[in-house]
């Protein structure tokens, strides 16, 4: 089945929806035109000119990015200028741009948790707490055979926003009615409550909310290495494990390391609660120098892992992501991936 720019951006808000991002993020569109038809589409960490030039050359009619291109508003585009050529390039070979920025950090199986599977951490929990959101309790009487189909819906259609399925009754016969009972969002309330009626026809639904209950979602990680490892062994690990050529540190490296706390990206404020959440070691990006003082200070192992390290992890996964995706939905689509992305510092 052939698609539209439209259906892959609408499988992303599905995954990191743009409600999770920081307030003064922009992710999302960023030039083109939605319902540009898509072949090929290519996950990269950054839109750059080089990406956009392999882009042209492959037929590749989508860019799906994890940083945006135009974070900052523009009062003019200068084509002679870089973000100007680059947004020329982009509306004269349509190509459409798309960011998923720190909504991807947060949202699960985004940078955080990709971060934390690279290294192999085990029981990850999260780090700083992004949003928080009422769950529901839905119950209603509804002709088994009917129910069955309603819950293959929400397994589907609503992963990750409705869970906790029971149906309580006889199954045995499947003309009877019995009593369903499922939890949800409250933001996707609506829309499953209209899927419901769908399928099963008029209902009465008692609804509750769940006082003692709520999605939250996270930024970053903490989690269990393999095994427990002197302070250096733990950095040459993760230093191996993300293929950092140059690995950062401040803190005593005469600690064992069991717990590790990560934040891809710029992550440093958040030391104090990484020690506060029992980490040993806590890796991020963009340390800076008083920031790396202070965190040694309070007893933490810090790791500067870089930008780029600590967020490349993503692109492979997010591909697979949606292949897989495009397979289940018989999409006439290919993806690529930037693979061959390299840092913009150097290292000698």
């Amino acid at each position: 089945m052939n698609i539209k720019a439209q259906d892959l951006m609408n499988l992303m808000e599905e995954w990191a929806p743009q409600k999770l991002a920081e307030s003064w993020d922009h992710p999302g569109l960023q030039v083109g035109n939605p319902e540009q038809p898509v072949k090929k589409v290519l996950i990269s960490l950054d839109l750059t000119e080089e990406n956009v030039d392999r882009a042209v050359k492959d037929g590749v009619s989508m860019i799906i990015s994890h940083h945006p291109f135009l974070f900052k508003s523009l009062h003019s585009i200068d084509l002679s200028g870089y973000k100007g050529r680059v947004i020329g390039k982009l509306i004269k070979h349509d190509i459409l741009s798309f960011a998923a920025h720190t909504n991807l950090d947060t949202a699960r199986d985004g940078v955080n948790d990709a971060l934390a599977e690279a290294l192999g951490l085990s029981n990850p929990e999260g780090l700083v707490k992004e949003k928080t959101e009422p769950l529901l309790k839905v119950a209603a009487y509804v002709e088994f055979v009917k129910a069955k189909e309603f819950k293959g819906l929400l397994e589907k259609k609503y992963k990750g926003m409705a869970g906790h399925f029971y149906l309580l009754g006889d199954a045995d016969d499947s003309s009877r009615a019995g009593k369903m009972e499922f939890n949800v969002k409250s933001s996707s309330f609506r829309d499953i409550l209209d899927d419901m009626k769908e399928i099963c026809g008029p209902v009465h639904c008692d609804i509750y909310e769940l006082k003692n209950g709520a999605s939250v979602e996270y930024m970053g990680r903490v989690g269990e290495l393999p095994e427990a490892l002197p302070g250096k062994e733990a950095l040459r690990y993760i230093k191996a494990k993300l293929g950092i050529p140059d690995l950062r540190y401040a803190g005593n490296t005469d600690i064992t390391v069991r717990k590790v706390a990560v934040l891809g990206g710029a992550g440093s404020e958040f030391a104090a609660l990484a020690k506060a959440k029992g980490a040993d070691l806590y890796l991020t990006g963009d340390l800076k120098y008083h920031e790396a003082q202070n965190a040694s200070a309070m007893g933490l192992l810090i790791a500067d892992g870089g930008h780029f390290y600590t967020e490349r992890v993503i692109v492979p996964k997010l591909a697979a992501r949606i292949r897989k995706a495009a397979a289940e939905k018989r999409w006439n689509l290919e993806v690529l991936e930037d693979s061959g992305a390299v840092d913009i510092f150097g290292h000698m």
